[in-house]
Parts: structure tokens; sequence; C-alpha cells
């Protein structure tokens, strides 16, 4: 959460930048020292700050994020990456699926001119919502997830996660080599991500495929209860149903699909990786997903972070915790590749890294703009871990 010093800091910060340009000395406050983000150089410390959901019903998106970046966080600065003694520090803030919370908070954060740059939120609402301010405030921000319309649109706004639409052609593409054709699908419509999905790219590809779409059901973020929508795809008895829907409502409306009797192939998201699919015992069991990430990938950029990640939380990485620590390797490259930790710096750096791309957790990273695009793999839930099922090649 914020630290009840920030604002002092920055406060010291300004009342330090005006002493250089009143006295023409540099006294800890200079470029070497770190705490002014619009100077250029490398300072001993550059400040970042992290806001994104830590609570509410997609904080396991920011949590997973925030991993990530921490892990990343750790290997650059003991590394001395970007120099010896150069520490990356960052402050996560919890805007709680709030779209005002996440507005103020980026108010805050992008007027504290001791933040070199924002790690920001992973809801689409959220993100585009505080995308103009950004642009407004020349503060370069890394979104992970916020997978719709309106986020990056600018020189200062950049995404370290692939839209779902640019690799979910993997899950059509497995239908149609199947003889799936028969699809049925449920999606969340208040969801800008799924409901993009759900309305374009899905329909446009199931076509292209020779895929049927014999119902289209959509639901709101509130819905809890999926028994009318899942008997009545239940009845019409598809080759398959594809659910677009947020981690816990998923695990709901498997379970009660089941249990009204349909035993068919099931297509879902990234969403269902990490592990989620637990909470629904044998009724996850064989469901398939296109994904940016599985700890199942067998490169040995893959394998090494999935090591570490394990090592440093105990746990197998998600998709959000992969996106986290690629996202803050394309941060500390850019710092390195425009030797500048300023604002301006890390926008330059950000766009050159872009051009040539690079190789993370996720694989062969390659950029739209200041848009990540990733292989992608497709994967099938066990019941325990994930298989791959396409994709991922070493």
């Amino acid at each position: 959460m914020r630290s009840p010093h920030r604002w002092r800091r920055a406060r010291r910060a300004t009342a330090c930048a005006l002493a250089v340009v009143v006295a023409a000395v540099v006294t800890g406050c200079g470029a070497a020292q770190g705490g002014i983000a619009t100077q250029e150089g490398i300072p001993k410390e550059i400040r970042l700050l992290g806001v994104r959901d830590h609570t509410g019903p997609v904080a396991y998106a920011g949590i997973g994020g925030a991993r990530g970046g921490e892990l990343a966080i750790s290997e650059i600065n003991r590394s001395g990456y970007l120099g010896k003694g150069v520490k990356l520090t960052i402050e996560e803030v919890d805007t709680a699926g709030s779209i005002e919370t996440a507005s103020a908070e980026m108010a805050q954060a992008t007027a504290d001119r001791t933040v070199h740059a924002i790690m920001g939120p992973t809801q689409g609402q959220q993100a585009a919502t505080v995308a103009p301010m950004v642009e407004r405030a020349q503060v370069p921000t890394i979104f992970t997830q916020a997978g719709s319309d309106g986020v990056v649109i600018n020189d200062y706004t950049y995404r370290a996660t692939a839209p779902m639409e640019s690799y979910y052609h993997l899950a059509t593409d497995y239908l149609a080599e199947k003889r799936l054709r028969d699809v049925s699908v449920l999606y969340n419509a208040t969801f800008p991500t799924f409901a993009e999905i759900g309305d374009g790219p899905l329909p446009k590809q199931a076509a292209a495929r020779g895929l049927n779409i014999v119902s289209s059901t959509p639901v709101q973020m509130t819905t809890q209860d999926f028994t009318t929508p899942v008997r009545s795809i239940a009845g019409k008895d598809p080759d398959a149903v594809v659910m677009l829907l947020t981690e816990p409502q998923s695990v709901t409306a498997l379970t009660q699909l089941r249990q009204a009797g349909y035993d068919g192939q099931v297509i879902a998201t990234s969403v269902q990786g990490g592990g989620n699919l637990k909470e629904a015992g044998r009724h996850g069991k064989g469901v398939i997903y296109p994904t940016d990430f599985s700890p199942a990938l067998t490169s040995r950029k893959a394998r090494d972070f999935v090591a570490a990640f394990e090592k440093r939380f105990g746990q197998l990485p998600d998709v959000y915790a992969a996106e986290g620590y690629d996202g803050m390797w394309w941060l500390a490259r850019a710092i390195k590749a425009s030797g500048s930790a300023s604002r301006d710096g890390i926008k330059r750096g950000l766009q050159e890294v872009a051009k040539d791309g690079f190789e993370g957790a996720m694989g062969e990273l390659t950029f739209a703009g200041g848009d990540m695009r990733v292989p992608g793999v497709l994967v099938r839930w066990n019941g325990t871990r994930e298989e791959l099922v396409s994709g991922g090649a070493s």
C-alpha cells in the first residue's frame, strides 16, 4: 500500500529540484542520487509505482502481475543490469476493483515527480479511463491484461499482454481439427475483453474455420448463478462450449454445466490458468484453453522463470505473473537502451526495445507499436496441472 511518507518525499524532491535551479548546485538531488523523474541519466534509485487490483473480483490478475514484477526486479538489481548500485524499487497501490480509485491513485502518481514509471491497472475499464491521464502527464505506463480498446493510445501507454483475440484462434483451429463443429458460447458481456471476443473475433474465426455457433449467451459481471443458461446449452448438446468468464464465474458455470448433463468439450481462456480450475474438481478435467503462458512451456527462459518463481513464492506462476515479469524486463531493457531512467528516456527506450522484440518467459516477444504479441499456446487441464496441446516449442 502507499507509504505515508511518499508525498513528503515528493515535496523534498521538488524542493531539491528548485534548489538546483536557483543555486545551480547539485547536492543530494542530482541524477546520480535519484529522486527527480524528469532528469536524464540513470539514478541510484529508479522508483516505480504499481496501481492495480490486489482485492476485488480480479485481484488474481493484479497480485500475479505484482509478483512477477517483484521477481524480475530482484533479478535486475542482483545482477547489476542497470549499473553498479542501481536499484529498481516499486510500491503497490490497491485499486480494489474501482475505476474511481484507479483514477484518483493515478492522478496522484503522475503528479509525483519521484515516480519514474507506472505499472498500470489490469482491468480494461480502469486502464482505458486512466490512459488519457498518462498522456497528459507524460508518465510511461505499462499495463498488463487490460485487453480492451482505448488503453494503448499514445507514446506513454504500453501493454505487456498480448490481446487475447490475437491468439484465441488456437481454440477455433483446435475445434476445426477435431471436427467439433457445433459450438455454444457463454460470455461475460460486461468484461470488455470477453465481450469483444464473444461479439467479434470468435464468430469470425468460427465462420472461417467452418464452425457453427448454435447459441451465444451473454451474462453480467455480477452473475453468480448460471443454472438457466447452462440448462439451455446442455439441452442443445453442442460439440463444444466456449466459456468466456472470469475465474470465480467459470468455476461455478462449469460445475453447473456438468451437473446439467453436458459432457462435451469445454474451451475456456487464460483466466483458467495458474491452477484456477482446481476449484472445479473433476468438472475441470479436460478443459482446453489458449493462453499466453503456461508452466508447461519447455523453452529455457520459461523453465528458468518457473523455477525461480516457484522458489520465491512456493507455487507455480500463472499467466499474470509471466506478464508482470516480462513487462518489468521490458522496462529494464528500455532504461538500458536509452541510457536514461527519466520519463522521456523510458518512453524512448520502450519504443526502441519494441522495434526488435526480445525473448521472455512467454516466448519470442514482438510488438505492434506499444502492444506486446506472443506466440500463444494451447493447453489442457488434466485435473492437477496443464499439459501442452499445441505450440510451446523449445
